[in-house]
């Protein structure tokens, strides 16, 4: 049954309308009909119950070619109720009793599904990377102090590194202009910023540890600090002041919700939303939620983890997209892998969507090295030494073209610190390399691919 097919609801009474004349007239009669036998007068009679219901045509060129009708908790053709209706009771009776086909009649879906195993994919296709800037100085204050920092761009300010405690701010060109805020619990101070973006004209940063948002002038100067009450995660900017936050929280009242939209005026969410299914956190790394850097306009993706099934939302709660299935080289993590015995599992870290409606997507994987590692225990579990990162994980990026449904191709990094970026309504990819001099520099490359 196709998912396009229209839908029209109907009461009972065109149904008995419909029924009645099949059920007592005879075609060929040249008299007066003549009384039935009691049999058939019995046969003829409605059944007792609930008055049935017509719920749905289906239609093939204009035309109806189905019609079902919903009795007594069974939903079933319309042939196949008037042979009911007339005791044929015989083993060609297509009822349809299956909960989740009469769900789907009920409440149809309004979105788009897709599968991977759908796509054609390229295990030879190569990305290439053109460098489109570098920056990091040596010394002081233009210093990159991360091996991981979150980089946003905007045309009012350049490039924004957020490292734990401090922003940054280069211009295009890569050259240093500021760094804002400090180490701290008082104003204009942070204690682990989570994602910074210029909203609204104002540079607006997340501190997850002391959920709340620093707001900024463009110029540096502290604004304002605004409590956001919930567990921050990095957000997304969706128009005037509006952001969504993808992170989960732990309160039972969002279960199962992974978006969070919040005005940057007040700071609190007006919306949660992006699903109703609290079985996420009963599955590996579930409650780890990535979320878009790019999309169309008054929309985010949004995925677990531990699981290639990703999901397009709009800032409405209305759900667009499903992407669902298996890919070759992202396996969903269906239990909890001992990481002294087994690879690293491959993670979703990261999604976009340019221009063209290609999905950008990467994944932490296993390094081919990984049983070199010597793992660290802490009281929180096995952690890989910071120093040994680049021999455990890579990253991986794989872009698809979802109206072709053709994966374009992929690109390996023997580096677990790839970002993507949004630079300017385009994605673009961020990574921290090292110079000669062995001087931390964030480099931001365009993809290209023939």
């Amino acid at each position: 049954m196709s998912r396009n097919d229209t839908r029209i609801w109907l009461t009972a009474p065109p149904l008995l309308a419909a029924i009645a004349p099949l059920a007592g007239c005879d075609e060929n009669a040249t008299t007066a009909p003549e009384e039935p036998p009691v049999q058939e007068r019995v046969v003829a009679e409605a059944p007792p119950g609930p008055v049935p219901e017509i719920i749905y045509f289906q239609y093939e060129s204009r035309i109806v070619s189905e019609i079902l009708v919903l009795h007594e908790g069974s939903v079933y053709t319309l042939e196949s109720f008037q042979s009911l209706l007339a005791g044929e009771l015989g083993p060609d009776l297509e009822t349809r009793d299956d909960l989740e086909v009469l769900a789907e009649i009920l409440n149809p879906r309004t979105h788009e599904v897709t599968n991977w195993s759908n796509f054609e994919l390229c295990a030879d296709c190569g990305l290439e990377l053109t460098e489109v800037v570098r920056f990091g100085d040596a010394d002081g204050p233009g210093t990159i102090e991360s091996t991981a920092p979150r980089v946003t761009w905007s045309e009012q300010l350049g490039y924004v590194v957020a490292s734990s405690t401090s922003l940054q701010i280069f211009d295009a060109d890569g050259r240093f202009v500021r760094r804002v805020g400090r180490e701290g619990d008082g104003p204009g101070e942070f204690s682990r910023v989570i994602d910074a973006h210029v909203v609204g004209g104002q540079l607006v940063a997340l501190d997850n540890a002391n959920r709340a948002w620093s707001i900024f002038n463009l110029a540096g100067e502290f604004i304002e600090r605004r409590p956001y009450g919930y567990s921050p995660g990095p957000f997304v900017p969706v128009g005037g002041s509006r952001v969504v936050v993808v992170a989960m929280d732990e309160s039972p009242e969002l279960a199962g919700l992974p978006l969070h939209l919040a005005d940057i005026d007040s700071g609190v969410p007006t919306l949660h939303f992006g699903s109703g299914d609290d079985a996420w956190g009963s599955r590996p790394y579930s409650n780890n939620v990535q979320g878009s850097v790019a999309s169309r306009p008054g929309t985010v993706w949004w995925g677990a983890a531990g699981s290639p099934g990703i999901q397009e939302w709009s800032v409405d709660d209305e759900l667009l997209r499903v992407v669902e299935g298996e890919l070759p080289w992202f396996p969903e993590v269906t239990e909890t892998v001992d990481p002294t015995r087994e690879p690293p599992p491959t993670l979703l870290r990261s999604m976009a969507l340019d221009n063209q409606e290609r999905l950008w997507m990467t994944v932490r994987t296993a390094d081919p090295r990984w049983r070199e590692v010597e793992l660290e225990r802490t009281p929180e579990g096995y952690r890989v030494p910071p120093a040994s990162g680049h021999d455990y994980l890579d990253t991986r990026l794989d872009i698809f073209d979802l109206g072709k449904q053709r994966h374009v191709g992929r690109y390996l990094w023997d580096s677990p610190y790839v970002r993507l970026i949004n630079r300017g309504g385009e994605p673009a990819v961020s990574i921290v390399e090292y110079t000669e001099e062995m001087v931390p520099q964030v480099v931001v490359y365009r993809v290209d691919w023939e």
